[in-house]
């Protein structure tokens, strides 16, 4: 089977998987902006917050970390539940949650750049011993990874991810399908362009997602956009890989949107989408609070969107249709605890006039960036495919 390493999709922004992405992206780029006057609007918010109960992470001996301050190396998981209860009912009568979208986020010491990593949902991995919903406890075995959030939820997940890559995972958010809606809606929609008409037609007991988009520009709905990442049977291979692209370019439109809008200067709109995120989300106690998340705000301060590389978990197809994990993600996880970049930028000769070559640093290939050129319906266009 073939092996796969990060696959580059051009995008300005790149891959900030799925509705989970969606609502932490955004949060994450609000903070940046988040500063004087503009914190004080938010004190009110706190109280929409839910917080996990995270006691199953402490009955075993988890991954060092460093000490926490505003500018240390700092991991998040950011999980998108596929759960269909209360509001998410009308997309299909199915039992349970599964983290469809799960996001490493590594932030760098310093607070200047960060890693954000995908972990397909389909890994055939060895997932932790965890509390299940049901208070009974399992034991280690192995499944699909998001097996681990159907039957121990976030917090299984959490622990799955750390027994895995060895990485301390000092904060995690989970948004619903519900949240992705409101947060797109929110910013009054988002741009997207296609070089085909896309038809992915809901169909009793066999899937689809609903969407109907022309070929062309279409400013689409938190609706229309959720049935845009969500397609997969009707469009491409049919695959939850084959759909990651253009997910990763959608949320590359729609953060170039929130820009373009003036988000980050525009107190009413940071209010009201906050307003949102924070309604829509579950976290650890830890970071619940709004003083965490003012605190966090302004720690990133520094963090711009040239300096975050997305990368997928390298992986090979094994049986199944499964994912299985090459030695290069081996060689990531390491990185991350190491807090370096991956890949580590490559080493070329550069000759100068009159003296011998001498080594310099030059980006890998295999990063990708969110100033890279964007997948379009024309070339030069910077909007999504």
């Amino acid at each position: 089977m073939g092996k796969h390493r990060a696959p580059v999709t051009p995008s300005s922004v790149h891959p900030w998987l799925r509705k989970a992405t969606a609502g932490v992206s955004i949060l994450i780029l609000i903070a940046t902006s988040l500063g004087g006057g503009a914190v004080y609007a938010i004190n009110s918010l706190g109280k929409n917050i839910n917080a996990l109960d995270t006691s199953d992470l402490n009955i075993q001996e988890r991954p060092e970390t460093v000490v926490q301050t505003d500018t240390s190396a700092t991991n998040i998981l950011i999980m998108g539940s596929d759960s269909r209860a209360g509001s998410n009912g009308s997309y299909g009568d199915v039992d349970g949650a599964r983290s469809d979208t799960t996001l490493l986020v590594h932030i760098y010491e310093g607070r200047e750049s960060a890693t954000v990593v995908s972990i397909p949902r389909d890994s055939f991995v060895e997932l932790a011993g965890c509390k299940m919903l049901n208070d009974e406890t399992s034991l280690p075995y192995k499944s699909k990874f998001n097996a681990a959030f159907a039957i121990g939820g976030p917090i299984c997940t959490v622990k799955t991810v750390e027994k895995l890559t060895n990485i301390r995972i000092n904060n995690f958010v989970v948004v619903d399908f519900e949240a992705f809606k409101k947060v797109v809606d929110a910013i009054g929609g988002v741009e997207v362009c296609l070089t085909s008409p896309a038809y992915d037609p809901i169909v009793p007991g066999k899937g689809g997602s609903g969407l109907d988009l022309p070929a062309g520009y279409s400013n689409i709905t938190g609706e229309q956009a959720l049935a845009f990442v969500r397609a997969r049977e009707s469009l491409g291979d049919g695959s939850d890989l084959g759909r990651i692209s253009r997910q990763q370019e959608f949320i590359a439109s729609m953060i170039r949107g929130m820009m373009d809008k003036g988000l980050l200067t525009n107190p009413a709109m940071i209010y009201r989408v906050l307003n949102v995120v924070t309604s829509s989300i579950a976290t650890n106690s830890e970071f619940a609070s709004i003083k965490a998340l003012q605190d966090f705000a302004l720690s990133l301060g520094s963090l711009k969107p040239s300096k975050i590389n997305f990368v997928t978990t390298p992986y090979e197809i094994i049986e199944k249709g499964n994912v299985g994990w090459t030695s290069e993600a081996d060689e990531l996880w390491s990185a991350l605890r190491m807090d370096q970049p991956w890949p580590a930028p490559a080493v070329t000769l550069s000759p100068s006039p009159g003296t011998s070559a001498s080594p310099s640093a030059t980006p890998s290939p295999t990063a990708t960036s969110i100033t890279a050129a964007a997948t379009t319906c024309t070339e030069g266009n910077d909007r999504v495919k």
